[in-house]
Parts: structure tokens; sequence; C-alpha cells
């Protein structure tokens, strides 16, 4: 039988203080009875606990629309655009139909977790263009418009227009500007054309100007735009 006045207690904060060793130490309860474990055992099982319920890892990396997933050891995921990936390990080829799709893996092989639309919100497409308004894009066809308003040919004070904006070449080398003009360069789906001149009549990129008629040097395929800029 314990005596109890041959027992003595003392807090925690009257210990001397001793840095902590892998080997030391410390008591836990298991059931009804106390057990002891040292620091380094209590080390390895929160190591081990966290990495199995923590959530599993994002892997960076490319995978493109027809390409093989890479394989896979561990549960992870990829984000992907949409299209066809053939899988590894086993698992079913993905089809993913969405602009973004994250793709999960269980360690063996790839499934698709969610698949994210992204969706423009046509509320802030304007088929105008407007002064004053910062929060709307105008459409291309309000582009095109625009600038075909804005264009006066006609006007001999203008100091520089434009002639058959955006007009569809077919197999068509032959174009006619207002009498009295000239034409100083011209662009077909975003390319710079020239007029020839001495130096550069070697060049593709080239047209001639007789009277009001302009000539391309070249006839170009079809579905291109034209516009001929002229003073």
């Amino acid at each position: 039988m314990i005596n109890p006045e041959d027992i003595s207690t003392i807090r925690v904060g009257q210990l001397s203080p001793t840095p902590f060793n892998l080997t030391d130490n410390i008591p836990h309860e298991v059931g009804t009875d106390l057990n002891r474990g040292t620091i380094q055992q209590f080390a390895d099982f929160l190591a081990t606990y966290i990495g199995a319920t923590s959530s599993i890892a994002f892997r960076p990396i490319t995978v493109l629309d027809g390409e093989t997933l890479p394989t896979t050891t561990q549960e992870e995921w990829i984000l992907v655009g949409s299209g066809t990936f053939y899988n590894v390990g086993g698992g079913a080829t993905l089809v993913c139909t969405e602009e973004l799709n994250a793709i999960m893996s269980n360690g063996d092989y790839w499934f698709i977790g969610v698949q994210i639309p992204i969706n423009v919100d046509l509320a802030g497409i304007t088929q105008f263009i407007r002064a004053g308004f910062t929060n709307t894009t105008p459409s291309e066809n309000a582009i095109f418009n625009a600038l075909a308003l804005k264009a006066d040919a006609s006007a001999a004070s203008a100091p520089l227009a434009m002639s058959d904006f955006a007009r569809l070449l077919v197999t068509q080398q032959d174009f006619n500007i207002p009498s009295g003009r000239t034409a100083k360069w011209a662009l077909v789906n975003g390319a710079t054309w020239v007029l020839a001149t001495g130096n550069n009549t070697a060049e593709a990129n080239t047209f001639t100007q007789t009277g009001n008629t302009i000539t391309f040097k070249t006839i170009r395929p079809i579905n291109n735009y034209i516009i001929i800029f002229h003073q």
C-alpha cells in the first residue's frame, strides 16, 4: 500500500528544461492501460497518417488531345482541355467534352473527376461601338460596320480613304478606286501589299495602278479580304 505522505507532486512548469530527443519516451493511454513510446515512433505515426489522409496532389503536366495520359502510381489529378485521351493501367479511354476538365487518378489509371464548361457571357457583347462604355465588347460585325461608315472614298478633301473594304476575293485581281486617286498600300487577309515601283517589282505582294484600276500581281485564293488605302 502506498503511503500518501511519501508522494510529492510537481507542476510541468517546475521541471528543468531539456531539449527533445527522438529516443525520449512519452506516455499514451491505450484503453485503460498507460503505455510509453518514443518521440521517433510518434513522428513516424503522424507522417504516415497525414500522408494517407491529406488531399491528392496536382500534377503539373500538359496532355494534348489525342495523346496518352502519363503513367500514374499515386492519387493525383491534372487539368486538360476538351479532347480524347488514351488511358493507362487498363483504364478506359477518356472523352472530355468541356473546355476545362479535371482528370483524377486512383494510382493505376485515370478517370474524369469533373468537367467545367467555359461560357462566354453574351450579355457583355454589343453590336454597336459607343463612346463611354467600358464594360462591354463590340462584336466583329460591329467593328466591320463602324469602319465601313467611316470610309468616305468619294470626298475629295479626305486625306486618306478606303475602298473595297473587306471585299471577297474569288479569282479577281482587278479593283477600281475613285477616279483621281492613287493607291498607297493594301491589306489582304492582314498581309501588307504595296504599290510596285522600280525597286520592288520582283516582290510577290505588290500591285500596279492604271487609271483607277488596281491590279494585284497574283490571283489570291478564295475567301480572302482586302482593304485598299488611297489618296
